[in-house]
């Protein structure tokens, strides 16, 4: 006698059953200090170099912008709009550093976990293809725009796009295609429950990786912050006419190993939440997929009965 068969849309479970969120975040943190040295140094160093240049072009743009009560001509329209491009140009080539450091960590972070062999070399070459790139700045823009419309519809775009690259590097798809697939698998929830919802567990491993890292960030920047406020206290209670773009250029050697140091934190605790979105990937990759195979081979089967019939 042969066993009925379920109809695809009968298919009440996928085959593999979900990781408990919390094993997760603990499995995130485990397989980031397993692979820390063979990933962070490789994408912490550019990130502190560049994150470096960041307050001595600001320190340059105060000294040549700001006038105080010191007597000082304004300054020459030529050296403001010189302070204001070295500005720009060091916070454009931070900005574009960071997204591919990051793209780059993700990456390893998704290699290792699907058992290949970590190489950065390979990680940062991915990053700088074309279409890569593009996929990139295609969901940078997505996410900045929806930031601009009242700051919720970006936060939503991020959590359903956060699996972008993990795609780029698994699946070889690019630009919306791979947008289109990271949102199928954030919006995966078959239970139809709040808890198991993809999109929560994304939101909040972002958000245990951001606080963790405002957190670490303030401990390791609090001696420079506070020697900043005492300088600036000082001279005021001097009742010295000081003048704020010189003031402001003195504190430049403060807060460039600040930056530094600040960055170096930043860039371990990013190291985390890849290898949390990457197991969430995988995860939720082979729960869909085994949905879907078994949704086709029901389909196949009842097929193959109907043609059987008379």
């Amino acid at each position: 006698m042969t066993s009925p068969v379920m109809s695809p849309e009968a298919v009440p479970t996928p085959l593999a059953p979900s990781l408990p969120f919390r094993q997760i975040l603990d499995e995130a943190v485990r397989q980031a200090r397993r692979h820390f040295r063979r990933i962070y140094p490789y994408v912490a160093i550019p990130l502190v170099l560049v994150a470096g240049t960041v307050p001595l072009a600001q320190g340059f743009l105060y000294r040549n912008t700001l006038t105080g009560a010191a007597g000082r001509s304004d300054p020459a329209f030529a050296r403001v709009m010189l302070g204001f491009g070295l500005f720009g140009l060091a916070m454009f080539a931070f900005m574009v550093v960071y997204g591919l450091s990051y793209g780059a960590m993700f990456a390893a972070a998704t290699d290792a976990l699907a058992g290949r062999e970590i190489s950065m070399r390979r990680s940062w070459g991915l990053m700088v293809r074309p279409r890569v790139f593009g996929t990139l700045v295609l969901l940078g823009l997505t996410v900045t725009v929806g930031f601009v419309l009242c700051v919720l519809p970006g936060i939503y775009l991020g959590l359903i796009y956060a699996f972008t690259v993990p795609v780029l590097v698994a699946e070889s798809r690019f630009g919306t295609a791979a947008m289109t697939r990271s949102s199928e698998l954030a919006r995966y929830n078959p239970q139809r429950k709040f808890d198991s919802d993809p999109r929560l567990h994304v939101f909040v491993t972002v958000m245990v990786g951001t606080m963790l890292g405002y957190m670490i960030n303030l401990l390791v920047q609090l001696p420079f912050i506070l020697y900043q406020q005492w300088v600036v206290f000082h001279d005021m209670a001097g009742a010295q006419k000081t003048d704020p773009g010189e003031m402001m250029a003195r504190l430049t050697w403060v807060q460039v190993p600040a930056q530094m140091l600040g960055m170096l934190t930043n860039t371990a605790v990013h190291l985390y939440v890849c290898f949390g979105l990457a197991l969430l990937f995988f995860d939720l990759k082979s729960r869909k997929e085994g949905l879907d195979l078994e949704a086709a081979v029901a389909n196949l089967v009842e097929r193959h009965r109907a043609r059987r019939q008379p």
